[in-house]
């Protein structure tokens, strides 16, 4: 675990959005090893080198740390789409969701863990970010040279069905407990799924149907 332990109290923007940052690297940290109810706001603050009470000054309880770090986990899969254009567009799309693990573990979530409880002003200003990227990644699906013939709408709907890909094949390759331990058994590998496999070929299979639906 990194250790930033900050000193003194950040008074100025810079330094409250260096904070701002270094908890969410802390809790980023945690969150690769751990479950999400396994992470522990004290810990993060603890991490970070500020009481928890500090932590609240930058995000007012724990889902809307980690929407913060699923904006972030986006964005960067966005950046990492922009490199993939040289490459057939189904294998692009896969590969970018593959290098952004956070990105895949926290959709896993969204929707029935991290947009619980947000007032109604949070909920929109969410939504609206997660619509402008999904409008970002729409475009370079489009300019890629094999995404040319997809309109506005049949991207868009592709990025959408390509999270609920994401979402659904994340819990079905990652089971816990007793699940995780008889799936070994050979009577049973046919449910010991491998994420990035799975992954890959419904991509493809999204990619197929979404070039027949514009016909």
């Amino acid at each position: 675990m990194t250790k930033c332990f900050i000193k003194q109290r950040a008074n100025n923007p810079q330094q409250k959005a260096l904070r701002r940052q270094q908890i969410l690297l802390a809790a980023r940290e945690r969150f690769e090893h751990l479950s999400y109810e396994e992470v522990n706001l004290n810990h993060i603050a603890a991490d970070v080198g500020i009481t928890k009470a500090a932590l609240y000054r930058y995000f007012r309880n724990k889902e809307s740390l980690f929407l913060a770090l699923f904006i972030e986990s986006l964005e960067a899969l966005v950046k990492e789409s922009e490199h993939l254009q040289q490459i057939p567009l189904a294998e692009a799309i896969g590969q970018a969701l593959i290098k952004q693990p956070l990105y895949c573990k926290l959709s896993a979530i969204l929707h029935s863990i991290l947009e619980r409880n947000l007032t109604h002003e949070e909920a929109f200003a969410f939504k609206k970010r997660i619509l402008a990227l999904t409008a970002q990644f729409r475009d370079q699906i489009r300019q890629h040279p094999d995404g040319r013939g997809l309109s506005d709408a049949a991207a868009t709907e592709l990025v959408i069905q390509i999270q609920e890909t994401v979402i659904g094949a994340w819990h079905m390759t990652h089971p816990s407990g007793a699940i995780a331990e008889v799936i070994k058994q050979p009577d049973l590998q046919v449910f010991n799924r491998q994420f990035a496999t799975s992954l890959k070929r419904h991509i493809s299979i999204l990619l197929a149907g979404a070039f027949k639906a514009t016909l």
